[in-house]
């Protein structure tokens, strides 16, 4: 298992995990691997340090798309494992590696969004993230 930066050619395989991680209970949104290759392409132009991907063998298992702000704060946009992955400490291995490197670089503090009813929402409670509460994320259909 390799943990390395995200590059354009990777961007179909992400989307795939994407399209496929998402699309099942509780998330149930329509991604398909286009779109969701499309949206992740655009988190790697603005931050593309900050793109990490988990490879084995040829195969791109899993990702984490962040957004670094200054050294006040990282926000992990978008994260996923393969769902056939899932539960082998690879969340864990690249979460770590991501947080580690953000530490390095002086970075003060990172965020995430995540579906309280996913079984995401423990793995995060596990690796030390926390609700805030005076904070809540507010959204608006256009």
């Amino acid at each position: 298992m390799i943990i390395r930066l995200v590059r354009e050619e990777d961007l179909a395989a992400c989307g795939r995990i994407y399209a496929e991680a998402f699309s099942a209970p509780p998330y149930r949104e329509r991604w398909n691997m286009d779109d969701a290759a499309e949206m992740l392409a655009g988190l790697l132009a603005r931050d593309p340090e900050s793109c990490w991907c988990v490879e084995e063998g040829e195969q791109i298992i899993g990702f984490a798309f962040c957004t670094q702000f200054g050294k006040w704060r990282a926000t992990i946009q978008e994260f996923a494992i393969s769902p056939s992955h899932q539960r082998q400490g690879i969340g864990t291995s690249l979460m770590l590696h991501v947080l580690t490197l953000f530490r390095a670089r002086g970075v003060r503090s990172a965020d995430l969004v995540v579906n309280r009813h996913a079984g995401a929402f423990g793995f995060y409670q596990k690796l030390g993230f926390h609700q805030p509460r005076d904070y809540t994320l507010m959204i608006r259909s256009l």
